[in-house]
């Protein structure tokens, strides 16, 4: 009897295990392994479907689509009521260019559920092939019907319009686009090209400009823009005009702040780049609405006295900084480094203005205005350096609402001043940017940091109310990381190549403890990143649906040149998603040229090869569509999140604080569990 017991255990036991297997094997990513496993669990248990749907989404991300479909139907053979397999199957077939048995296996999904809405997408894509203009817009504005709130909606729509030459309707959907989500440049460059065709050339020229404000040196856009400019009818100061800074800032509880006296005293890369390190800066125009001087950093020798609102210039020639007053005479040949401060270093501040023939373009379309000291000095062959001196808690006033929004509930932006104040002292003490000369840049690189123009009230109020407070960890700081939004899932940081694993990093559902299960397989992956499934940052009462789930479709000959550019693969045969963490993050990537294979494990790395524009984040599910002979056509990426997805999500700490009514100390300890408050020892100013 015992032994007919053990048996029929090992029986149940055996496809578990192999499924189990099967999804060890896929996040590793040996995708070949995963779907035999799969398979394998199949066979000895031929009762369970679900093996069968991990093994055909494991095959389609090998981009062997026909063989996952094939999986498909077999599965829909023994679950013929699942409108979702029917659909999956459908979306396969349509990649490999099937249009009219894709369209049959939508029809059936459709008959099953009218309201099945990624089957409505998929009729209405497959109606677009066969020129059915009318049947694929009426499928459109009844997918946006059940979909208002997915961004990729307006772009599918759009993508659309121009595909049949609709332009007037396809300008306004992406108009619509951009309002929702204005980083993304594959919805510019269309939108510039119709701009172009109406012979809009200065509207055409400003958005070819802003992408490249997103994607510096994209080729499309940097040669349209030479066309254009001497098409304008108008100056490009004019069609762009920078935001100016007319008027002191007055924000509240600066004051208050203002009584620290030992404060941390930090200095601050200002201008940086996407990897921390100075702009090229060849001229700085600076001003002051209490006046300013100039002084010897080493010295402290006073140099000049600026008045009240007048611009004087800082250029760099021959590896010096060259100082010319109001009037444009040359003031000073300064070797070294200089000191700009207000005259009224307690609540003055000062002003870098917009220069449009500044090489930076971090200044070169807005003024940007800083408290604390701001040192220039020379960067032989590059530029002047810029270096804000500044204390501590003045310095979180323009990192705060630079991060997130001082209209979100407070205890979220409480907790985002504790965690940016503890990134400014691991980052301070860690020394990122010793060889650079600062401690901290003010890029995304460590964290946005903007100065007096985006600071705000609530968020003042926040710093000053968690004065002094960071996270630890057994006594030491923390590494706070933190992203904008993770998608309903953190990724672990010893699951990213390069961060190290770190006990209160660890991945977690992005849900209140009586969430909803989380997905465990490729079926469910898939199931979940394409649909809306609830988190705590899936709050659209303060997050833009954008951030949340995303779609890109990006052109075969576009990722092939961008990869080119980076890696030298010849022609682009394959792109497989390899390792992926728990979440679903992809954290290596496969690009199979005719000249050689290379793999892309960074974090950053992934992101910035997969468009011109960085992609949001490494959470995306890809389909590979085809043209009828077998080419690559383009990427369809079904995403989700914004950032590394490491540490604190502030989207979900803005449901957690705004939905939940969760207080800052549980926020953080939910997404840093096992740390605890310390307090940075300040000595208040004697009154």
């Amino acid at each position: 009897m015992a032994i007919n017991i053990l048996i029929l255990s090992l029986l149940f036991l055996a496809p578990a295990a192999a499924a189990s297997d099967g999804y060890r094997l896929y996040l590793e990513g040996r995708l070949t392994d995963a779907a035999r496993a799969y398979q394998d669990a199949f066979l000895a248990d031929p009762s369970s479907v679900k093996p069968l749907l991990d093994a055909a989404m494991v095959f389609k991300q090998l981009g062997k689509g026909l063989r996952a479909a094939e999986l498909l139907e077999k599965a829909s053979l023994k679950e013929p009521d699942d409108p979702a397999i029917l659909c999956e199957t459908g979306w396969l077939y349509f990649h490999e260019a099937g249009y009219e048995k894709a369209d049959s296996f939508f029809e059936r999904a459709l008959t099953l559920d009218r309201g099945h809405a990624r089957a409505v997408l998929g009729r209405a894509s497959v109606l677009a092939h066969l020129g059915d203009r009318a049947g694929t817009m009426r499928l459109l504005d009844r997918y946006k019907e059940l979909r208002p709130d997915f961004s990729g909606v307006d772009y599918i729509i759009a993508w659309n319009y121009v595909n049949f030459g609709m332009y007037g309707e396809a300008e306004e959907k992406l108009i619509e686009v951009l309002r929702q989500d204005p980083s993304f440049v594959e919805a510019r460059l269309p939108l510039a090209g119709i701009y172009a065709r109406q012979k809009k050339f200065d509207e055409a020229w400003n958005q070819y400009y802003r992408v490249l404000d997103y994607a510096p040196g994209h080729p499309i856009a940097a040669e349209n823009i030479k066309v254009l400019e001497g098409k304008l009818t108008r100056q490009p100061e004019d069609i762009r005009p920078p935001f100016r800074i007319t008027s002191p800032t007055r924000v509240g509880f600066v004051d208050a702040v203002q009584a620290l006296e030992k404060s941390v005293r930090l200095k601050v890369g200002v201008g940086t780049d996407n990897t921390g390190k100075q702009g090229r800066n060849n001229i700085l125009r600076l001003r002051s609405f209490e006046g300013f001087t100039i002084k010897g950093r080493s010295s402290g020798k006073l140099y000049a006295s600026v008045p009240a609102r007048e611009s004087w210039t800082a250029v760099f020639e021959q590896d010096r900084i060259v100082v010319k007053n109001a009037a444009g005479t040359v003031y000073g040949r300064f070797q070294g480094p200089i000191m700009i401060e207000s005259t009224d270093p307690r609540t003055g501040s000062v002003i870098i203005e917009a220069v449009r023939t500044s090489k930076n373009p971090y200044f070169r379309h807005s003024d940007r205005q800083y408290r604390g000291a701001l040192e220039l000095y020379p960067m032989p062959g590059r530029g002047i350096g810029v270096r804000n001196h500044i204390d501590m808690e003045l310095y979180l006033l323009g990192v705060v609402p630079a991060e997130v929004s001082p209209q979100w509930a407070y205890e979220a932006l409480k907790a985002q001043a504790v965690i940016a104040r503890t990134q400014a002292v691991v980052r301070s003490r860690s020394g990122p940017h010793k060889a650079d000369g600062y401690h901290i840049c003010d890029s995304q690189h460590c964290q946005v940091y903007r100065g007096v123009g985006h600071e705000a009230n609530s968020t003042n109020k926040a710093v000053l109310e968690t004065e002094s407070e960071i996270l630890t960890y057994k006594g030491k700081p923390a590494w706070t990381f933190y992203h904008s939004n993770c998608g309903g899932h953190t990724q672990s940081s010893g699951e990213v190549t390069g961060w190290g694993k770190l006990a209160y990093l660890e991945g977690r559902p992005d849900l209140p403890p009586a969430g909803e299960a989380v997905p465990r397989g490729p079926w469910d992956f898939h199931r979940w990143i394409t649909g809306e499934p609830p988190a705590n940052c899936n709050y659209r009462e303060a997050v833009r649906s954008s951030e949340y789930r995303w779609l890109r479709i990006l052109k075969h000959k576009d990722i092939e040149f961008r990869v080119n550019k980076s890696y030298g693969v010849g022609s682009l045969k394959e792109i497989l998603p390899l390792r992926r963490a728990a979440s679903g993050n992809v954290n290596s990537i496969r690009f199979v040229g005719s000249k050689k294979t290379v793999d892309v494990d960074r974090e950053h790395l992934i992101r910035n090869i997969l468009g011109f524009g960085s992609l949001k984040s490494t959470l995306f599910s890809m389909e590979t569509n085809r043209f009828p002979d077998g080419r690559v056509r383009n990427y369809w990426l079904y995403g989700g999140g914004w950032g590394h997805g490491i540490g604190l999500c502030q989207s979900g700490a803005a449901g957690l604080a705004g939905r939940h009514g969760k207080p800052y100390r549980e926020i953080l300890d939910f997404y840093f569990p096992g740390t605890s408050i310390s307090r940075l020892k300040y000595v208040k100013k004697k009154n």
